[in-house]
Formats: C-alpha cells, structure tokens, sequence
C-alpha cells in the first residue's frame, strides 16, 4: 500500500531570524514522502533568499505574493500550492519534533483532521517548558476526544480551540474551507468546523512541536512584553470592560454571520449559531435577558471556561450589556 504524499504549507513573512531552524527542523522528518510548500507575504528582509536556497537544494516549492496578504489569506494560497492528500501547517518559527508527521499520519484513522497538544513552547531564555496557563483547554480537547463521535461542532461553532501549527487535515476538507470567509480572523478554527462536518476531528495528547513565543509573532508575544492587565473590577468601574464586549460582540456577530454560509450545516447547527448571536446580541434590557438566557445554554461549549462554573458566560453578557 502506498504512503500518502503530506504537504507542509508553510505560510511566511520577514521570517528570517527563525527560518533556517524551523525548515530544518521539517526536512529531518521522519515521514516519507513529504513535500514543503511556501507562500511567502511580500517579505522585505532576506525570507526570499533562504527559500530560494531551500528551492535549490531542498526542492521546496515557493512563491512570493507580490502585496500583503495578511496571514490568513497567505495560509490559504500556502494550502491551494499544496499537492499532497494531508496537509500540515507550518508557522515561520517554530521547532518540529522529528516524528511529527509520522504521528498525525499514524493516528489520523477515519478523522477529516488530526491535532496534537500545543502546550509546549520555546521562552525567551532558550528553555522548553510547558505552558500550564492553557492546560484546561487541552483537558477541554481530551474530553472531547473521548467521545465516540469526534465531530465537536457545536464546540467549534462557540470557539476555537484548534490551533494552526498543531494541525493536519485531509485534502477533501479544502473543497468546502476554501475560500476562507472574510470575518474569520484565524484560518484553523474554520478548517475544524468544516472537518466536523466531514470525517470529524481527532486529538493525539503528544506534544510534537516547540511553539516559539517572541515579540514579533503574529499570534502571541511572551508574557513579559504584553500590555499590564488591570483589574476587572477597575475595568467594570470605568466602562473598559463595557466597551471591550462590545467589540467582541460585533466580531463575534461577524464571524457567526460568515459561519451560516456553510452549506454543510445542517438545521440543528443553525438553531445553535442564532443561540450564539442572541448571546451577543445585547444592547437593550430585552437583548440583555435574551443574552443571559442563550449564555446559560451555551455555557457548556466554551473551551477556555472549561471546568469554571457555567454562570460565568452569562455573567459576561449582563456586566457587558447593561
């Protein structure tokens, strides 16, 4: 029997501090046959150079956008480039464990979309270490990768947990994921929510990359270089908290509005999305109690509340709404 052809798709830009490691670091794959493919966002340092080098002696495939495209749109013609039947993203600047690939691929089974735990990283001093702040979503990920169905859609619909360079999925997923939808801020939530529509998803609870945290990430920067938090009961007081959930609230009314475009949901899903858009829908007394009552009933399906008392999503929308 054949071994199916896994494409990296690599999406980059002004990367070459970490670009070298990371690429090396993928290239000592364990799984054979493996293509990597670049799409490289208009980089103005020397990100182009390295790639072509890799091109030269590496036979990387690459191609260089000629404005911005913005890291989502970047993932997305990183994964239209792609040949093989699974694809795996890849950030710039992470460190791969040489059996990575080999364990998605072992472990994918029947699933659309196989992801691993992402909860190790490289800090700024050089050290691995694990990063026990997002361990309840990971424990979020095992529960649901006990159940029998493994199609988490409703979890998905209410937020994302999958994350990009933990990820590999199968080639019929971008039939339906591609485009992606404009109000998705990140690409790998969508490519989960249409995975479980498909063949579902799968959790494998091994962490098989080092996720490198520095200031110039996209995603995340370290824990010293973020903004000081205040606390909640000042940002209540002073209307900030107010204020930020009003701004997530039109985000989240935006993503869920690109969400029913999808046509492989079915009517159950959508009745559950219009309960996520009454969540966030406040703005008057009567959107507020509205609010109160949709919180409480999809409470169970955040991932980032998981094990925290289910009054907590309700209360979010009453201190935000009044």
């Amino acid at each position: 029997m054949s071994r199916p052809l896994v494409s990296i798709a690599l999406a980059t830009w002004n990367g070459e501090r970490y670009l070298r490691e990371q690429l090396d670091t993928v290239y000592a794959q364990t799984w054979q046959p493996l293509e990597v493919v670049v799409s490289d966002d208009a980089s103005t340092d020397g990100t182009a150079a390295i790639l072509a080098e890799y091109a030269r002696e590496r036979g990387l495939r690459y191609a260089v956008n000629p404005v911005r495209l913005g890291l989502t749109r970047n993932f997305e013609r990183a994964i239209h480039l792609s040949r093989g039947e699974l694809i795996a993203l890849c950030d710039q600047d992470d460190l791969w464990k040489p059996h990575k690939i080999a364990a998605l691929v072992e472990n994918i089974g029947s699933a659309s979309l196989i992801y691993c735990n992402g909860m190790e990283h490289l800090a700024a001093d050089g050290s691995v270490q694990v990063e026990h702040s997002i361990g309840q979503v990971f424990a979020f990920a095992r529960a649901l990768g006990a159940l029998a169905t493994e199609k988490p859609t409703r979890q998905l619909l209410a937020e994302n947990w999958v994350v990009s360079h933990t990820l590999m999925f199968r080639r019929e997923v971008i039939a339906h994921a591609l485009p992606f939808p404009p109000h998705h801020v990140y690409h790998d939530g969508w490519l989960a929510l249409v995975a479980s529509k498909l063949g579902g998803l799968r959790y494998l609870d091994q962490m098989l990359q080092t996720h490198r945290r520095h200031a110039a990430s996209i995603t995340f920067a370290p824990p010293e270089e973020r903004p000081r938090r205040s606390s909640a009961v000042r940002d209540i007081w002073r209307g900030k908290y107010r204020a930020a959930w009003r701004s997530r609230c039109a985000a989240e009314t935006a993503r869920l509005g690109d969400t029913l475009s999808l046509p492989l949901l079915d009517a159950d899903d959508r009745a559950f999305v219009q309960e996520l858009l009454d969540y966030y829908g406040g703005g008057s007394l009567r959107g507020v109690w509205r609010a109160l009552r949709s919180g409480w009933r999809v409470a169970p399906y955040f991932s980032t509340l998981y094990g925290a008392p289910r009054w907590k999503v309700p209360l979010r929308a009453l201190i935000g709404g009044l």
